[in-house]
């Protein structure tokens, strides 16, 4: 008997990628299974065959999602001045039965929708629930998800600001968004004036070693939820000394990271988001909190939201299969 695997373009996972609040619903019920501890995730292998460039081996096993696998995921930060695409990523899926491999698909699109989806979950619990005005920091693929998946949380979202340091790339970006939501969309010239007066601040600059982060602590109101989806590289330390809160999605990750040399001067997060979210303990304390979200980036989302559309494409005879 021919063994065979299904490979799906990134077109395919595309084309199969569910709605915005399922791919949320999803994350959320991962990120609670995670919390409990009924999945496994080690912290990250990583390579760096250039400076600022890292590769990541991301395996994870998720027992009630049936989700099993491995992300091979590349970031290069001078791929934009090349017109490449800043991320790229594979994933491979296993029969959690048998260990054999079942699919091959790209990855960029599932990352793109899982640290969208994860933001989304975030500003949920711990944003202002009356947030109208929420701030894009890094114009690529990332901050566009990004603001699908917090108008699909907050729907009656006034403005979107925007900010990337290339204003061509800025401009398409709120032309974009202008088009496909409805939702107003400014440019401000300066990254300060986008984040002023901001109820959420999405962050997605790229990882870099030695980053120059520029968002200070005054530039943020009471009451403001910051996701930084670029580790420390756009947050100020005293940024986050203002914070009244810090979370991150994974507390070993972080501390690996930590260990890494990211977040100097930096004190450690207080929860970890499942965590939180398992024990109900995942919402906005009193008053206005400043709050800041480091999402790292979890293994566990990409297999299930992978396993998912598996199961679509096997449901609907999508991608191609390979013999093995």
């Amino acid at each position: 008997m021919t063994r065979t695997v299904r490979y799906l373009s990134a077109e395919d996972v595309r084309r199969l990628m569910p709605p915005m609040p399922e791919v949320i619903d999803l994350v959320e019920r991962t990120l609670v299974e995670h919390g409990h501890g009924r999945t496994e995730m080690p912290p990250k292998s990583d390579v760096h065959p250039r400076d600022d460039a890292f590769v990541h081996a991301m395996p994870a096993h998720v027992k009630e999602m049936g989700a099993l696998g491995i992300k091979w995921v590349a970031g290069y930060p001078s791929n934009r001045e090349a017109g490449l695409p800043y991320i790229h990523g594979t994933l491979i899926l296993n029969d959690p039965a048998s260990g054999a491999p079942t699919a091959i698909m790209d990855a960029s699109v599932i990352t793109a929708w899982r640290t969208g989806a994860c933001s989304a979950v975030t500003a949920k619990h711990f944003a202002d629930p009356n947030a109208e005005v929420m701030t894009i920091i890094g114009c690529g693929v990332q901050g566009r998800i990004n603001i699908e998946a917090l108008l699909s949380v907050f729907p009656h979202t006034e403005r979107m600001l925007a900010y990337d340091p290339d204003p061509e790339v800025q401009a398409r970006f709120a032309d974009e968004v202008m088009t496909t939501f409805e939702v107003a969309s400014i440019i401000p010239p300066e990254p300060r004036e986008a984040c002023e007066g901001a109820h959420v601040i999405v962050t997605s600059a790229p990882i870099v070693k030695h980053p120059t982060p520029v968002i200070d602590a005054d530039w943020l109101q009471t009451g403001t939820l910051c996701v930084a989806l670029d580790f420390d590289a756009s947050f100020m330390p005293a940024a986050f000394e203002r914070a009244d809160l810090v979370i991150t999605d994974d507390l070993t990750q972080y501390a690996y990271y930590k260990s890494r040399g990211h977040f100097a001067g930096i004190a450690d997060p207080s929860g970890a988001l499942g965590t939180m979210l398992a024990q109900g303990t995942a919402k906005r304390p009193e008053g206005e909190p400043i709050i800041i979200a480091v999402n790292l980036g979890l293994g566990v989302l990409d297999v299930t939201l992978g396993a998912e559309l598996l199961r679509r494409a096997e449901a609907q005879n999508v991608g191609t299969k390979l013999p093995l």
